[in-house]
């Protein structure tokens, strides 16, 4: 074992301005990389009596021994850190985000930064090949975003990689961003709120001279060349699901602002193309330009395509929402959280008859929203006044921005209307493929996503969209857009054939080693048997995905319809990351893995006070009924069987059915001794 890694991990203080070096070998590769390594880190530096403001807080950006390789997707790092965002506990939480940051980081010569403190002044860090430094960062402090990493830039050079805070940061807003470039963003977790405590205002990287070992070149090329086609690029040929060809050339937009695609350094995702409403997945670029056609020039971003359904009761216009999305990014605020969260938080207070003004105006109700919301005539729109009026408001914690700069559920208990935000959120995090709003899940999908929200401290599809997108996108009978849809042989949104639901199940049983894993749509009596397997495998998945890294979209290839037995190159992501290494892992080895990083997120969130009633918090959300137009009757959770369910799951992990807390012998089978006496000291091991 020989590549990948750089072996080191800087480590700053801000309080004391100290900087040292940790030795990365003493985590790979059993936490792999990633979020795997940054979760191990956050375990060692924090304690029982750690907040997300509290001073050993550490916020870690850590990327994978595949980043800075030829490795499609490869171009991603992650934030790790206890998440303000999270509620009622701010949970243990990562984000990730794409563009240059992770591979410079990984050509400096590091793995993964450490930073704890904080700071009485503001301060900004370089690093380069003659060192890290820290340097005087108070001309930044209160600039956006943009201009923030234009000013590093014009004192650094344009080649450096810059993350930073916006004003949302600086003010401790529980749902800011870190930003990099025009539209890379940690975006979930509010850890921008933890760079602005720690005064922190930005991140230099100048690239150095180091470059990432590869242990077995010649493997990796053969690799690369398969993965490369699995992937199917866009830009190379024409979307299923678009009448006309998206050019996605990464030669367009040159500068510091141009094309970087979705959360990614890969210049072929394959996100992007029109829904079935007919709105583009556009290009966004600073300064923004509106093409007239239905695009927007500059780099595709996916949660954008979302913010028209805000603003205004004309929620089409694009071009108004772009400005929105990109007002957000400068600011440093979570997209995320004002639409899919607060946007029906508010819609749900209106139909209540409460919340009707916000900011001392009218909220308007907009009747001709899309068809993805719930079943109801009244729908919330901003103005695009009010819209900026609110977030500069929020940003700086300005009169009654300073209510919503908490994120909707400690906002919605200010104002007392705590009994209108279980509604949206769950454990603080706004909905997201959860089947019962925005995006339509099938039963029994939404089962798993339930599992997955309930025993995890965040939104947990930024991570698993491998499950709930690709599952569903790849099935003939639910396969999305067109005229086509459902007739066998029309493509998935992946450009793949896709298979009949009776495939996908003889496939799932084998994918997953459970009979029934994915059975339930049209045989309800199965719809909770084997949930936990399904589970297990794609959190697992997520971990591994985060920690080589590679793309979450992309992989892992489920489904292939000219395979024998219908089952795709599940162990892509392993043979990658062993040609890069020099590691053998089987799939079975690295699941291993990504066991022990999860076990440790666990323990993380036990430490922080855990209990199988927070697992259990979301169930009154998933009884609320969906009723989705394409299936028979309202969907809602059966509260019995998920708790049985939930159960098993625990069992599974080798968790306490009564507490949800993992036991000392499941701890020690996975190496992970100085967590179980660390958990047993503070008397919260089983």
């Amino acid at each position: 074992m020989n590549g990948g890694y750089a072996g080191r991990i800087l480590r700053v203080n801000m309080s004391t301005g100290r900087m040292r070096e940790l030795n990365t070998w003493k985590y790979v590769p059993d936490f792999i990389g990633g979020i795997g390594l940054g979760y191990k880190l956050l375990w060692d530096e924090t304690n029982e009596n750690t907040t997300e403001w509290s001073p050993e807080n550490a916020l870690i950006f850590a990327s994978g021994p595949c980043c800075g390789t030829p490795v499609p997707t490869s171009g991603r790092a992650e934030v790790i850190g206890i998440a303000p965002q999270g509620y009622p506990i701010p949970w243990a939480a990562v984000s990730g985000f794409g563009g240059d940051f992770g591979p410079k980081m990984k050509f400096a010569g590091y793995d993964a930064i450490v930073i704890v403190g904080k700071a009485a002044k503001p301060k900004y860090l370089i690093i380069s090949e003659d060192g890290a430094k820290l340097l005087d960062g108070e001309h930044l402090w209160g600039m956006t975003s943009y201009t923030t990493q234009d000013a590093v830039a014009a004192k650094h050079g344009d080649d450096v990689a810059v993350v930073c805070c916006g004003p949302a940061g600086e003010n401790r807003v529980r749902w800011a961003t870190i930003q990099s470039r025009s539209e890379n963003a940690a975006g979930q977790g509010g850890f921008g709120a933890v760079m602005g405590d720690k005064k922190l205002k930005a991140i230099a990287i100048k690239p150095g001279s180091y470059k990432v070992k590869i242990a077995k070149p010649d493997e990796l090329i053969k690799e690369v060349v398969k993965v490369s086609a699995e992937i199917c690029p866009a830009g190379q040929h024409k979307l299923p699901m678009v009448d006309d060809d998206y050019p996605y050339s990464a030669t367009k937009g040159k500068g510091r602002y141009g094309v970087r695609h979705q959360s990614c350094a890969y210049s072929a995702c394959t996100g992007g193309g029109k829904d079935d409403h007919d709105l583009p997945r556009y290009f966004s670029k600073v300064p923004t330009k509106y093409t007239g056609d239905g695009t927007v020039s500059g780099v595709m971003y996916c949660v954008g395509q979302c913010s028209p359904w805000l603003l205004d009761n004309d929620w089409g216009n694009v071009e108004r929402s772009v400005e929105f999305n990109k007002l957000c990014d400068q600011l440093g605020l979570n997209v995320w959280e004002i639409f899919a969260g607060m946007g029906w938080f508010w819609q749900n207070c209106q139909n209540a008859g409460k919340l009707p003004r916000l900011m001392g105006e009218k909220m308007e109700l907009n009747k001709n929203g899309p068809a993805i919301y719930p079943k109801t005539d009244r729908h919330v729109g901003l103005s695009s006044k009010l819209g900026v009026k609110f977030l500069r408001a929020v940003a700086h914690r300005e009169g009654e921005g300073d209510i919503w700069a908490e994120a909707t559920p400690r906002a919605a208990d200010k104002l007392g209307l705590t009994d209108q935000a279980w509604k949206t959120h769950k454990l603080g995090y706004a909905p997201h493929w959860d089947g019962r709003y925005l995006q339509h899940v099938k039963s029994p999908v939404w089962i798993v996503s339930a599992l997955g929200w309930a025993t995890q401290g965040r939104d947990p599809y930024d991570q698993q969209h491998g499950y709930v997108e690709r599952y569903t996108s790849h099935v003939t009978e639910w396969a999305p857009f067109g005229e086509g849809k459902g007739k066998k042989g029309f493509p998935s949104w992946f450009g793949t054939k896709t298979i009949s639901y009776r495939e996908a199940c003889k496939a799932g049983a084998k994918i997953y080693g459970a009979r029934y894993a994915n059975d339930g749509w049209d045989k309800p009596e199965l719809s909770y048997v084997d949930k936990e397997y399904v589970a297990t495998w794609h959190e697992r998945r997520a971990i591994m995905k985060s920690s080589v890294p590679v793309c979450d979209r992309q992989f892992p290839f489920l489904y292939d319809a000219d395979a024998p037995d219908n089952i795709g190159d599940t162990d892509a992501e392993v043979r990658l990351f062993n040609a890069v290494v020099g590691t053998n892992w089987t799939l079975d080895e690295m699941h291993k893995a990504c066991e022990r990083v999860f076990m440790v997120m666990r323990a993380l969130h036990v430490r922080q006070g855990r209990t199988r009633a927070h697992d259990e918090s979301i169930i009154p959300y998933f009884e609320q009924p969906a009723n989705w137009p394409d299936e028979p009757a309202p969907q809602k959770l059966d509260a019995k069987k998920f708790r049985e369910l939930l159960e098993r799951y625990y069992e599974l992990h080798g968790w306490d059915k009564a507490t949800g807390r993992p036991t000392r012998a499941k701890l020690i089978e996975l190496g992970l001794g100085d967590v179980a006496d660390g958990l047993a000291k503070i008397g919260k091991l089983p």
